[in-house]
C-alpha cells in the first residue's frame, strides 16, 4: 500500500512558511524548477506547475515501488491540451492535431486520456491550442493502458520544446 500526501506549509509547520523570512528556502526551490526546464521553457509558463514552488508538497509511500523513485510530484492538470504524432527524423508533426484531456502533469511528464490509440511512440503536445505560433512538448511515450471507462489513457517524458506556426 502506498500513500502519498500534499501538504501547505500551514498544514505542516505550526507557523506557515514566509518567503520572507526564509528566501532561501524558495530560491532553492525556484532554482531546481528553473534547472529542471531549462530544456523545455513553456513548462513554466504552466500555473499548475508553478504551484510547486509556492507550497511545500510532501509524499511517502509505506512499500517500496517504482512511483517512490520519482523525482518531481505529480499535480493534476485536467485542461483540453493539442495532440500530434511527431517523427524524430525531420523534426515535424505527422498528423492533425487532436484534442486530448491532460490528466496528470510534473516538471519531467505528463498523462492524459484520448479516444482512440496512439500509434507513434513519439508525440507533440502543445497547451497552446488559440495561439497562432504554437509551442509544443515533444513526450515519448512510457506507458498506455485502456481504461473502465472505455478511454485511452497515456503518459510519458518530455524530450524538448519545438514551435510550429498554426497558420
Amino acid at each position: 500500500m502506498r500513500q502519498a500526501v500534499r501538504a501547505y506549509p500551514s498544514d505542516v509547520f505550526p507557523k506557515a512558511i514566509d518567503e520572507d523570512e526564509n528566501p532561501e528556502f524558495y530560491q532553492e526551490k525556484r532554482a531546481a524548477f528553473f534547472r529542471e526546464t531549462a530544456h523545455v521553457p513553456c513548462l513554466r509558463r504552466i500555473p499548475e506547475l508553478n504551484k510547486l514552488i509556492d507550497s511545500v508538497v510532501a509524499s511517502w509511500y509505506l512499500e517500496p515501488s517504482s512511483i517512490s523513485s520519482r523525482e518531481w510530484h505529480r499535480i493534476p492538470c485536467q485542461r483540453s491540451l493539442g495532440l500530434a504524432a511527431f517523427n524524430p527524423q525531420t523534426r515535424q508533426l505527422e498528423s492533425d492535431l487532436q484534442i486530448v484531456t491532460g490528466r496528470n502533469i510534473s516538471v519531467r511528464g505528463i498523462s492524459f486520456t484520448h479516444p482512440s490509440h496512439i500509434y507513434s511512440r513519439e508525440v507533440a503536445v502543445t497547451f497552446d491550442l488559440d495561439q497562432p505560433v504554437q509551442e509544443f512538448l515533444v513526450v515519448r511515450l512510457a506507458w498506455s493502458r485502456f481504461s473502465k471507462k472505455r478511454k485511452f489513457q497515456s503518459g510519458g517524458l518530455f524530450l524538448s520544446q519545438i514551435e510550429i506556426n498554426a497558420e
